[in-house]
């Protein structure tokens, strides 16, 4: 008991060097020296009382030191430390750490500040929300919804900001679709990788929709990536002004799309981290977007819109059916392995019934007509006499491997020819000058301010049901239907799509086997929309446009500028002025011209009106605004031009042997509402006098086709056409009347002159008929008078559409007249062999 007791005041040290012999008899240790100033340790402590700092004290008062300070001081005489210090002093001095660290623990979290020094200024504390369990579950997983939810965000603001007609919601389907794909992808890498791959994405994509809203409120129509690059970059090169009036005044709508990706750049890392997650969960994320994807595609391409999503594709109504990004896929699947829905034809709807039934009619009324002229007493007018037959050539159809030839074989050969008649051949051997008008609109036209255009529209053939559909494009597009009478449908690449084919029944190729003299201006830029490429596989030995001898870039020639002729850049007027000096003595002639004076933006302060505003301002007044008026104003160098080209004609007297034609390229977008032109409000709607809500209020046209000889010779020829008429008809209709052999099965419009049935389309399938006006959008037909709606007729209009557009494409895509004439080795040659800069030199003006 006493031994026990003995040992329990003992220090620890002795105690801990207690030892014992082999007997097990206990043995004193000798004890080692304490270094002065270093406190005793005891195994028995006096209860702790406080603990502050470092230090701990006891009953009575004496303080030991503890952790750091405490084993520092405890050295032996012999110099090595710790020496004294007992694992019991140790343990303590853990545990009394610990209990601090709880101490100061709870002091954070109930706000109290234990011995730190106050701090000054204004402290803000974060939300609530963010030390919330539910924010930890969504910093954890909510990445993987950010994408989706951006792209939904895309799309409804794109719908949101650019008018026009939308249909459907599969669109929010795709894009969620799209976005989920991305988070998908973004869940392999390590977290700044993803973190990485999302900003740009989110950059790709502002970047992206912003262009196409740019360019919606340009046009008045998306467009694809690849006719951006060859159509818009164009206006970006030769309207830079436009261009950055667009950037400018859309900053608005740039921020819309742009504030994503700088939130997400500067406060995503903290509060919206990527994650790099078990990939598991990323494939699983990738295949339900798929699933997604796959899903939306079957229901899109069975239901009420299935036709746009395959064989009418279009880009512009896809976008504003399917979204824009599911539209941009589509576009590339098309471009990349073509579209072969296009390659169907419905044989049983294209017999046309009307020209059966109204065969014998149309010989009658020739024939009365004939008569009628020949029993006329004004002997200035020519008596001709009625030929018979079809417009149909001997063709033979070689036997090929080619499926889709074989289905353009069959589908010819199942339709019928349309009947020559009593204009057939009526401008045989006369003179051509084809002209496509810059944003022209007839609604200008009146007696008083354009005399000129009201003579050539009233004392020719009249066309006052006439439309120029707008095609998804812009004057490339308008340029094609016009020259080619086929169907435009990949916007301003269909121009170049057909550079290197046969191009048999343009006018240009048709007259020049005719030993034609066929040149082409266009008083723009010589490669703008890719002229330089495109205008003489069209039937023209030679296409001048300025700047033609610019040196160091391809396609370039300085033999074809048109400065060399004009002295410098010219207007309308000057252009079409000058250059008849250096073409009218070589007749028979074909001429084709591009104008570029009605081109927008419309300001009355432009140098454009400095020659013509004050006569529209004493025509219009204050019933018209000033964009209006000037819009007008550089319409009347058109007049203008052809005032003066009358003029040279009847000089020379070749006005009764020269047949002008001219229509617009497509209605005056610049007028709509648009930062792009600079404009406030609508003044389509103004200048029309009514609201176009349709298409074919808003591409109502004129087109006029004019010779001297209808106001003499031939003048009870000159006549009005009522029925519906449009770009595609000018081919066949000038065939005819030039007495051209050609085939009319081969052509999508009609001769206006023959019994077959008047059809107006557009690619989406709206159309115009005798009967009265159809708008597939909504399923609405609008009838005439003493017409109703009639689904069947309906249906066999529309199968008859759906035929000529996939006609149009196969014939583009398959240059199917090169397979039935081969090739046309007359295209680009000079017949005459005459260059420009003789022609120039022999009209004396260079």
């Amino acid at each position: 008991m006493e031994e026990r007791e003995e040992r329990r005041k003992r220090p620890s040290g002795a105690t801990s060097g207690r030892t014992s012999d082999r007997a097990g008899a206990e043995r004193p240790k000798k004890k080692k020296p304490v270094s002065s100033g270093t406190s005793a340790f005891v195994k028995k402590r006096k209860p702790q009382t406080e603990v502050s700092g470092r230090t701990r004290k006891s009953a009575s008062g004496s303080t030991a030191r503890t952790g750091s300070s405490a084993r520092k001081k405890n050295v032996s005489a012999s110099g090595k430390k710790r020496g004294n210090v007992s694992r019991e002093d140790r343990l303590y001095a853990s545990k009394n750490r610990k209990t601090e660290s709880r101490i100061s623990e709870s002091g954070r979290k109930t706000g109290a500040r234990r011995n730190v020094p106050e701090k000054r200024g204004i402290v803000i504390a974060e939300p609530a929300f963010f030390r919330s369990p539910q924010y930890r579950q969504i910093k954890k997983y909510g990445h993987l919804f950010l994408m989706p939810i951006v792209m939904v965000y895309y799309e409804l603001i794109l719908r949101l900001l650019c008018s026009g007609k939308n249909r459907g919601i599969s669109f929010l389907f795709f894009a969620i679709a799209f976005g989920f794909l991305i988070s998908g992808i973004t869940t392999f890498f390590s977290r700044k990788v993803n973190w990485i791959v999302t900003e740009i994405c989110l950059l790709v994509m502002a970047l992206y929709f912003t262009v196409q809203c740019m360019v919606r409120s340009s046009f008045q129509f998306y467009m694809s990536l690849s006719e951006i690059t060859t159509g818009a970059g164009d206006v970006v090169g030769g309207f830079g002004g436009t261009v950055v009036v667009t950037i400018l005044a859309g900053i608005p709508k740039i921020l819309l799309f742009f504030w994503v990706p700088v939130v997400y750049l500067i406060f995503a890392r903290k509060y919206l981290p990527a994650r790099r997650y078990y990939y598991r969960i990323g494939i699983a994320v990738m295949l339900a977007a798929l699933l997604l994807n796959g899903l939306t595609s079957f229901a899109a391409s069975h239901g009420r819109y299935a036709s746009d999503y395959s064989e009418d594709f279009n880009f512009d109504t896809s976008v504003r059916t399917f979204g824009l990004l599911k539209s941009t896929r589509l576009a590339f699947k098309y471009d990349l392995f073509g579209n072969k829905n296009k390659t169907g034809f419905t044989i049983a709807a294209t017999s046309d019934d009307k020209s059966e039934e109204n065969a014998e009619d149309t010989a009658e009324a020739a024939a009365d007509t004939n008569e009628d002229t020949a029993e006329t007493e004004d002997s200035s007018v020519k008596e001709t006499t009625v030929v018979t037959g079809e417009n149909k050539m001997d063709l033979e159809f070689a036997d090929t491997d080619n499926e889709e030839i074989e289905a353009l074989n069959e589908y010819v050969s199942s339709l019928t020819a349309s009947n020559k008649n009593q204009y057939t051949g009526l401008f045989e051997g006369k003179n051509l000058i084809l002209i496509c008008l810059e944003g022209f609109s007839d609604a200008i036209i009146s007696e008083e301010l354009t005399p000129t255009l009201y003579r050539m529209q009233h004392n020719g053939i009249y066309f006052s049901n006439y439309y120029q559909p707008s095609w998804g494009g812009s004057t490339s597009t308008g340029e094609f239907s016009f020259l080619t009478g086929l169907a435009p449908q990949d916007g301003v690449e269909t121009m170049l799509e057909i550079k290197d084919n046969n191009n048999y029944f343009t006018l240009g190729n048709q007259l020049q086997r005719q030993n034609y003299y066929n040149i082409a201006y266009h008083n723009g830029d010589f490669n703008y929309y890719d002229r330089n490429l495109t205008h003489e596989s069209l039937g023209y030995e030679t296409f001048l446009g300025y700047m033609a001898g610019h040196s160091g870039d391809d396609g370039y020639d300085p033999d074809k500028a048109l400065e060399d002729i004009t002295g410098s850049w010219a207007d309308d007027e000057g252009t079409i002025a000058t250059t008849f000096q250096t073409y009218k003595d070589k007749t028979p002639f074909s001429i084709y011209f591009m104008t570029i004076s009605g081109h927008a933006p419309y300001k009355s302060d432009s140098g454009k009106v400095d020659e013509t505003w004050d006569r529209v301002e004493a025509y219009y007044g204050d019933s018209k605004s000033d964009t209006v008026k000037a819009f007008a104003a550089y319409q009347l160098h058109v007049e203008d031009a052809l005032t003066r080209l009358i003029a040279d004609l009847e000089e020379e007297g070749l006005a009764d042997d020269t047949v002008i034609c001219m229509t617009a390229d497509h209605y005056p977008y610049g007028l709509e509402k648009s930062e792009a032109w600079g404009n406030s409000e609508d003044y389509v709607a103004e200048l029309y006098g009514y609201d176009p809500a349709h298409a074919w209020e808003q591409d109502r046209n004129a087109l006029f086709l004019w010779s001297g000889c209808l106001e003499n010779e031939y003048k009870d020829y000159a006549t009005e056409i009522s029925a519906p008429t449009f770009s595609l008809d000018v081919v066949p209709t000038l065939s005819n009347l030039f007495g051209l052999e050609y085939d009319s099965r081969l052509l999508v419009g009609r001769d206006v002159f023959s019994d077959q049935e008047a059809i107006v389309f557009w690619n989406s399938k709206k159309f115009v008929t005798e009967q009265g006006m159809y708008d597939i959008e909504e399923d609405e037909f609008y009838p005439y008078d003493g017409y109703e709606r009639d689904d069947d007729y309906i249906d066999r209009i529309l199968a008859q559409i759906s035929n000529k557009l996939n006609f149009s494409k196969a014939v583009i895509d398959n240059d199917y007249y090169g397979y039935l004439f081969g090739e046309d080795e007359d295209v680009g040659q000079a017949i005459h062999g005459s260059s420009t800069s003789e022609d120039a030199a022999e009209a004396g003006l260079s």
